[in-house]
């Protein structure tokens, strides 16, 4: 607690126990109309303050009398000045200063047309870029698709020529296959004539051994016939060769088989004399496909012709 609010409170707790000590043995240092009232101290730096009460015990005619206070008199109240008379000058300053205002606000509003004309010109032109980007990436999109469309037809093409060319060697290849083919028949062929030739010269002198004593005699005659059973020979020969099947495995190998015709040409009976399996095989299958020879019309050929011993070879 500061000093100096102690110290009041002090002071104001001593003056209040004198006054109840005064007015408790009914004497007073002071008029016997009035008693002292003293406050309590309230604030710490606030002096003490004592006001004079009056004594409810007294009578109203011990009450002493109070002047009341005269009324104040109010200030004269000032006279209202005249109306100055209006200055031109002053007249033409308002005007220039409102002309000025004026001016101040149509700048102002100028100002701000200005700029939303701004505003407005930088909106459309940011409008205008926005389109021209969204013009540029379409086109970009397009040059690209377009793009990939040229690189995949061109991938497609190139996948066609490389097919094409796949195909044309394939072919070819066939074409060279199918030439040597033919080119290895022809000289088969050549081959098998050449055996014919030689089963007819067999033949022939097979003939000639056994018929030596008229030789002079069938001379002529044998030599027709045996042009015409060495022709016979090479067709019914020909005719199985263009109706079996063979494969590589059996090149260079051959069957012997024994045939039975008929007159007509009807194969009556055939028998395998001796030969490869495979070759064997496809050369009876071939034989049964044919079912029938040409013969010749020479009676005395045909009969020859009745039971014949042939070789096939692939």
């Amino acid at each position: 607690m500061e000093p100096a609010f102690k110290k009041a409170l002090q002071i104001s707790a001593s003056l209040h126990l004198a006054l109840l000590l005064a007015m408790f043995i009914n004497f007073s240092f002071f008029d016997k109309h009035e008693v002292i009232e003293v406050p309590l101290y309230s604030a710490s730096n606030a002096p003490l303050q004592a006001s004079v009460v009056e004594n409810p015990n007294l009578k109203e005619a011990d009450k002493p009398t109070r002047k009341k206070p005269e009324p104040k008199k109010e200030p004269p109240k000032p006279e209202p000045k005249p109306d100055p008379e209006e200055d031109p000058q002053e007249e033409l300053q308002k005007q220039e200063e409102e002309r000025k205002i004026q001016e101040q606000k149509e700048i102002q509003v100028k100002k701000k047309q200005e700029e939303a004309k701004k505003k407005k010109e930088e909106a459309d032109l940011a409008l205008k870029k926005k389109k021209e980007k969204e013009k540029l990436d379409k086109q970009k999109k397009e040059e690209e698709r377009k793009k990939e469309l040229a690189e995949k037809k061109k991938k497609e093409e190139l996948a066609k020529k490389k097919k094409e060319e796949d195909l044309k060697k394939k072919k070819e290849a066939e074409a060279k296959k199918k030439a040597e083919a033919l080119k290895k028949k022809k000289a088969e062929e050549k081959k098998r004539k050449q055996e014919l030739d030689k089963i007819a010269d067999e033949m022939m002198q097979e003939d000639e051994l056994a018929e030596e004593a008229d030789e002079a005699r069938r001379a002529a005659r044998q030599g027709q016939l045996l042009t015409e059973k060495q022709r016979y020979v090479a067709m019914i020969v020909e005719r199985v060769r263009q109706s079996w099947f063979t494969d590589d495995t059996m090149n260079g190998k051959e069957c012997v088989i024994e045939l039975k015709l008929a007159s007509n040409g009807f194969v009556t009976s055939l028998n395998v004399v001796g030969g490869d399996a495979g070759v064997c095989n496809a050369a009876v299958n071939a034989i049964n496909r044919v079912g029938r020879f040409p013969m010749p019309e020479d009676p005395e050929l045909n009969q020859q012709f009745r039971e014949l011993k042939l070789p096939f070879k692939k």
